[in-house]
């Protein structure tokens, strides 16, 4: 095209006219440049070339991209807001169970404060209740033993409550017939979309090819479904017990 001339170049429905600057001894004079000025005007080229391309592909593409991804979190959103009311109406169910378990325990350990007072200073003596006292202390170890090993958790009134939380929890979600599975899909689908949309709005993906950024979405894509998959089955359950305990 150099060596014809001027010429005309039609992108899309746009016609562009071409001229190209006159040389004393036509296109041969390029060739004989020094090799420093060949990857100068070569650099040129590409970067000008780079540009054309990002201007009539990627904005297109960003575009329509970020267009399609906005229209499934609008959707995902309206799915899941149901889900949410719901949830919430669980989990305020759950708090109280779990209040109620965690303050009986604490009345029954007062209970047992005061009938070891009583037994020690009104109706036996110290020499008596030593032995029952050692021996209840002793079961009150073999007991949080055994809640390890069938728990394999340390016993913390945290980690204590948080169980309490998550089996009542999925037994009320049953009486109200919540979808946990479904509920957790659609949150981590949220999440994704959330991150695709903040990753093609990133400045470091604007001057990427087309092909590039769309592969870069899906690899990224790829990448979060296989981590959620390596993480625990019910993540909201666990965070919902999670702020109910910094609360």
């Amino acid at each position: 095209l150099l060596q014809l001339g001027d010429f005309r170049l039609r992108i899309n429905d746009s016609t562009y006219t071409v001229t190209v600057p006159p040389l004393e001894r036509g296109i041969s004079s390029l060739i004989e440049v020094s090799s420093s000025d060949k990857l100068r005007i070569l650099d040129d080229l590409k970067s000008k070339i780079a540009s054309l391309h990002a201007i009539f592909n990627v904005d297109e593409f960003k575009v329509e991209r970020e267009r399609i991804l906005i229209e499934k979190l609008e959707e995902v959103e309206q799915e899941l807001k149901p889900l949410e009311e719901l949830k919430s109406k669980i989990d305020a169910e759950c708090e109280k169970h779990s209040e109620r378990v965690m303050w009986s325990f604490f009345v029954a350990m007062g209970l047992q404060t005061g009938i070891f007072a009583r037994l020690t200073w009104w109706e036996y003596s110290w020499d008596i209740m030593e032995p029952v006292t050692y021996f209840a202390t002793y079961a009150t170890v073999i007991a949080t033993y055994g809640y390890y090993l069938y728990t394999r958790q340390e016993f913390e009134y945290s980690t204590m409550r948080n169980r309490c939380y998550t089996k009542y929890f999925y037994k009320v979600a049953e009486k109200y017939k919540f979808n946990v599975e479904r509920y957790n899909e659609l949150l981590d689908l949220t999440d994704g979309i959330r991150k695709d949309l903040s990753r093609l709005r990133d400045p470091l993906y604007q001057h990427l090819p087309a092909t590039h950024l769309a592969w870069a979405l899906k690899d990224a894509s790829s990448s979060r479904l296989k981590s959620q998959s390596e993480m625990s089955p019910d993540p909201a359950v666990q965070s919902s017990a999670d702020d109910h305990q910094k609360s």
